[in-house]
């Protein structure tokens, strides 16, 4: 069986731009690994890290808050990296 090629998109949030997965954003899989994130955090954190193109830590340090400013060395709030996985599921579904 071969493997399936993955369409990465590039996604801009608050003046950055970021890697987005859209195969892995479609696969029932990975959503109902985010659908069940309440009961298997973990799962859902995987699943995120899939969307993100393994990149998911990198990118928690990246994402800005409304007013642009960089996150500490804790990385952003949870509010910005909501808003962030809402960004990326209304830019998946535009381009589909």
């Amino acid at each position: 069986m071969e493997k399936k090629k993955h369409e990465v998109a590039k996604v801009e949030f608050r003046g950055q731009e970021f890697d987005i997965d859209k195969t892995a954003f479609a696969s029932l899989k990975v959503q109902t690994a985010l659908n069940l994130g309440d009961k298997d955090p973990r799962a859902a954190n995987e699943a995120m890290n899939l969307i993100c193109c393994g990149r998911v830590v990198e990118y928690i340090g990246r994402i800005p808050d409304e007013g642009g400013a960089l996150p500490d060395e804790l990385g952003c709030s949870a509010e910005d990296w909501q808003a962030f996985t809402a960004a990326i599921g209304e830019a998946v579904a535009a381009k589909n």
